[in-house]
């Protein structure tokens, strides 16, 4: 009797708790580098929205490419926040410009970060940005710096 009504509270307390939305967890994760003030994101699919307001809001932005990553990623390291946006499905952060490992598809060497990628629901990820951000290939990845320092 005891073990029923111990999974009875359990099953009420899973069906209360509400779990976060896409984009309250893209929200709470880039709250320190995006004012999302006035803005209505979408729930599910909140990514294209937030690149709306980083293109917006960032001091620089490169479309990166193997041609132009180690510029880029030199210049990033003046500012205090670099956003990655991989198509509408992956947003990164870089976290430490010193712990770096070596890309051949980008032509450079690659920063240490985190980020989401969706899939349906959001996916975190610590890792080194270019297996967040995936290899050079033809979708569009915007490389957005802010608060130059």
């Amino acid at each position: 009797m005891k073990s029923k009504i111990t999974l009875l509270l359990f099953l009420m307390m899973a069906l209360t708790t509400k779990a976060q939305s896409n984009a309250e967890i893209l929200e709470t994760f880039l709250a320190d580098v995006i004012s999302f003030e006035n803005v209505k994101l979408n729930a599910d699919r909140p990514i294209c929205k937030i690149r709306q307001l980083a293109s917006v809001q960032a001091d620089k932005i490169y479309i990166l490419t193997p041609q132009n990553a180690a510029e880029a990623i030199e210049t990033a390291q003046k500012y205090e926040y670099c956003v990655i946006f991989t198509g509408s499905h992956t947003v990164a952060k870089v976290t430490d410009f010193s712990n770096t490992t070596e890309s051949g598809s980008w032509n450079t060497i690659m920063p240490y970060g985190e980020g989401y990628i969706q899939r349906g629901e959001m996916t975190k990820k610590e890792d080194y940005i270019n297996n967040i951000i995936g290899t050079a290939d033809n979708q569009k990845r915007g490389f957005f710096l802010f608060n130059l320092k």
